[in-house]
């Protein structure tokens, strides 16, 4: 799917959550934002994985802790079956080896089940769009655990180069092409640019490249 067609097509999801009011007033949520469609629903981790393989999605959108398996579990094995699919988490865990994983699986983003309906579609629309978004919180504690060592909050060379990509208006799959990288290790690299800069999207990690002087404005 180009990146045109990622913002005029409407995106098709399943949502796999074991609460059935959750799935209910994410559904309802996700439906009423604009360019998405629920497909399928699913209660357990079998369950959403079939639901998956029958519906082929554009975007899953889970919990961690499911009947059967976990989501990271059921995650890595839709990234397996199908790589170009999009995961979102959302979920109450927001210890940093739960949040570790989901970036390592590749998740396009974690969103803890305590944010307000605004973050939500903040979070869906820059997943529409091919960004990243993490919630403020799980931001923090990657930014945290990124300043216990000496110098990781200073861009690497590599995240320099992405977020300058950025900034000329690329998108994660042009970036990696562009790189000769996986979409999976840009979005890695995505990540750890958003919790160094304390931002939770793509436009919000080169306004700050622009603030800090990391990028430098043409004109």
């Amino acid at each position: 799917m180009s990146g045109a067609a990622v913002e005029t097509e409407t995106l098709r999801v399943v949502l796999i959550d074991d609460h059935t009011l959750v799935r209910q007033s994410v559904g309802l949520m996700v439906g009423a934002a604009g360019g998405f469609r629920v497909v399928a629903e699913a209660g357990g981790a079998d369950a959403g994985i079939a639901a998956v393989s029958l519906h082929r999605p554009d975007l899953v959108v889970l919990d961690i802790g499911l009947p059967g398996r976990s989501g990271l579990e059921v995650a890595a094995a839709l990234k397996e079956a199908q790589p170009g699919i999009r995961i979102m988490f959302l979920t109450m865990h927001e210890d940093d080896a739960t949040i570790a994983s989901a970036v390592g699986l590749g998740a396009d983003a974690y969103v803890l089940k305590s944010a307000s309906t605004d973050e939500l579609l903040m979070a869906l629309r820059a997943v529409a769009t091919g960004g990243s978004f993490l919630s403020p919180s799980v931001a923090r504690s990657v930014m945290h655990r990124s300043h216990t060592r000496p110098g990781a909050l200073e861009l690497t060379s590599r995240e320099l180069e992405i977020v300058r990509l950025l900034a000329d208006g690329a998108r994660p799959a042009q970036i990696a092409a562009s790189l000769t990288l996986s979409l999976r290790t840009v979005r890695n690299h995505l990540a750890n640019v958003y919790a160094k800069l304390g931002v939770q999207s793509a436009a919000q990690a080169v306004a700050e490249a622009y603030r800090r002087g990391l990028v430098a404005r043409s004109g």
